[in-house]
């Protein structure tokens, strides 16, 4: 090869090179260009990110208050010890250390330490809550020679007043994997979340917004320090004000605890105040304890609640379907009245049964009431005079009555789980039994028996509507914060005052006359009570068991037994406030059920003075009938 050609080979190989150099330079060049300038803030906000990490701050749950300002739902202090994996060396010694100091059972150490191990990257694990002051001083004295290990003082829900507002309250408890897919800060072991009641139905408005604390970290993650930013404080959950008086609620939900001559019962009580549909006392018995959940129910208490007969995990006052029984009347009564089929005078004799074709339809009273009217029939509870009322009324007329009085309708009371049960038709029937209504169904509903089934809510509101001179009465329980509803004045319902008042009549002589089925002093001078009892069958009985006498509920086992049920006003002369009130199972109304009811309505009307007018034992009856629709409140009150 000449030399010339070598020189050439050697000039072309030089620029081959050089491009390729001068190409890769460029190429870096404006990648470094791209990482420097254009792309700079971004890669800065990354940078900052993996310089600090947030670390959850629970913000405080809002209380819970009654009317009066008594505290249901609040937070007190828990001294408790947590610890971040990250800054641990060796968890199982550590966790072993803190069990022996605080002489944790082997099986809480044992489950402290799993949860560690799968802690989410800066989130604290618990390893004990709860704790005296003398344990926490003891491991705060200890817990500087254990790095990752903190010592805080949270805060732990509380309900002071426990079984008897455990319904209406719900409770909190630890986050689910559901509840970290809707809140993933809910995972942190200090927060709960609302599970059942108010708890669960408000708990967007109760949890507050949480806050984090910014800690600063180096390249292996460790905690430099805690960076102080005011932004990122915690703001705490709204307070709740319900309409609830707590005094009323305890007085009601005693009335099923067991006393000397009883044991305790399963029912439940609503106590309402007709004139703004505040609730002042929702009662479910038995109940349980909501300050069990909170930190986790143990595996045999749970199993206690549930598998309990008188399933006290059960929120009978708005999710418990009854057949209203004998308080189902007045609903007949007015439908009667309103469809023109009969009038007060009209007279109907009871030998004791109805026949209905071959069938026979037994009245309570084997030997019969004899010849009744309205007013009568109310007052004795005459099945006959019913039976004939619906066969002449029909299943849609009824029904009618029955919607406008709150059957069948769903409340919204801010808490979960409220039934609207239904009201059978002809066209109920056709869509839930695939028959048509029949006469018989007519006269089973007509004394509230059959496919008629109402929640004591619903018999409440019943009540009020009854006792407010035909006012769509509806309840209300939130009364201040999330969840509240503003009052308005109530629709009227499309009822005859004239009717309405003997409606009213009947059900004064109940309580008030010879012959009543719950006839007795209220207790308060001057001030009389209107209701209406009610025994609801649970079983059938046959014609054979007829024969040969009816057992009594004393002979049968406690879920067959008949419900007893009450529902009532006061005062009689001016309605203020109604209740009402199922003991499952319990026979009776008239002996279970009114006597109870009795001594609720005797608390709330002697915590209102307006209640209780100065009448005397020589007031006539004329003077306590209850007042025109065009009288207005003798408190000045809507």
């Amino acid at each position: 090869m000449s030399q010339s050609g070598g020189s050439d080979l050697f000039s072309r190989r030089a620029l081959v090179l050089s491009s390729l150099g001068g190409l890769y330079f460029a190429v870096l060049g404006l990648r470094m260009a791209q990482l420097q300038i254009f792309d700079n803030d971004e890669f800065r906000l990354e940078a900052a990110e993996n310089q600090f990490n947030l670390l959850v701050n629970p913000a405080s749950r809002g209380p819970v208050y009654d009317r009066f300002g008594v505290p249901l739902a609040v937070n007190r202090r828990d001294f408790r010890v947590s610890i971040m994996r990250e800054d641990v060396d060796d968890l199982p010694k550590t966790i072993g250390a803190l069990a022996s100091i605080l002489r944790m059972p082997p099986e809480k150490a044992k489950e402290s330490l799993s949860e560690a191990k799968i802690s989410p990257r800066f989130m604290p694990s618990m390893v004990a809550e709860n704790l005296s002051w003398e344990d926490y001083s003891k491991i705060s004295v200890y817990a500087a020679s254990y790095p990752g290990v903190r010592c805080e003082m949270g805060e732990a829900r509380n309900y002071p007043l426990a079984e008897s507002m455990a319904h209406v309250l719900g409770y909190v408890a630890k986050a689910n994997d559901k509840d970290v897919l809707k809140d993933p800060q809910a995972r942190h072991p200090g927060i709960r979340v609302g599970k059942e009641g108010i708890e669960k139905a408000q708990e967007k408005g109760l949890k507050g917004v949480h806050g984090a604390t910014k800690l600063e970290v180096n390249a292996h993650g460790r905690v430099i320090r805690e960076v102080v930013d005011p932004r990122l404080n915690p703001k705490s959950g709204t307070p709740i004000v319900l309409t609830i008086d707590a005094e009323i609620q305890q007085v009601a939900y005693d009335q099923f605890q067991a006393k000397e001559e009883r044991p305790a019962e399963a029912g439940s009580a609503v106590v309402m105040d007709i004139r703004t549909g505040e609730l002042l006392a929702l009662v479910s018995s038995p109940s349980f304890d909501p300050n069990k959940f909170v930190d986790g129910i143990s595996r045999t208490d749970f199993n206690e609640y549930n598998n309990a007969e008188m399933r006290p995990l059960y929120h009978k006052a708005v999710r418990g379907i009854y057949p209203p029984g004998s308080t189902y009347k007045m609903v007949t009564a007015l439908a009667a009245l309103e469809a023109g089929i009969t009038d007060p005078e009209e007279t109907i004799n009871c030998p004791g049964f109805y026949m209905l074709g071959n069938h026979r339809f037994h009245c309570h009273s084997r030997s019969g009431h004899g010849s009744v009217n309205l007013n009568t029939a109310i007052k004795v509870s005459c099945d006959v005079y019913f039976y004939e009322m619906g066969k002449r009324i029909g299943g849609d007329k009824m029904a009618e009555v029955a919607r406008s009085f709150g059957f069948g309708q769903r409340f919204d009371l801010g808490i979960p789980g409220i039934s609207a049960s239904h009201v059978p038709d002809n066209a109920w029937k056709m869509k839930n039994r695939g028959q048509p209504w029949a006469v018989y169904d007519s006269i089973n509903v007509a004394i509230g028996q059959g496919l008629i089934a109402a929640t004591p809510l619903q018999m409440a509101v019943m009540t009020a509507r009854i006792a407010s001179q035909g006012k769509a009465v509806v309840p209300r329980l939130i009364r201040e914060g999330p969840g509240a509803v503003p009052i308005a004045p109530f629709e009227s319902l499309p009822f005859s005052f004239e009717n309405m008042h003997l409606v009213h009549q009947g059900m004064i002589a109940v309580s008030n006359e010879a012959g009543g089925t719950a006839r007795g002093d209220l207790g308060i001078e001057g001030v009389r009570m209107a209701g209406k009892t009610g025994t609801a069958q649970v079983r059938r009985i046959t014609m054979a068991e007829r024969r040969t006498g009816v057992r009594s509920n004393a002979s049968l086992p406690w879920k067959q037994r008949d419900h007893a049920l009450f529902v009532c006003y006061a005062p009689a002369e001016d309605p203020k406030y109604c209740c009402a009130l199922v003991v499952d199972h319990g026979g009776g109304g008239g002996a279970a059920a009114a006597p109870r009811a009795r001594e609720i309505m005797k608390a709330t009307l002697l915590k209102d003075p307006s209640a209780r007018p100065a009448f005397t034992t020589k007031t006539k009856t004329a003077d306590l009938a209850p007042a025109s629709p065009n009288t207005p409140p003798r408190d000045g009150k809507a």
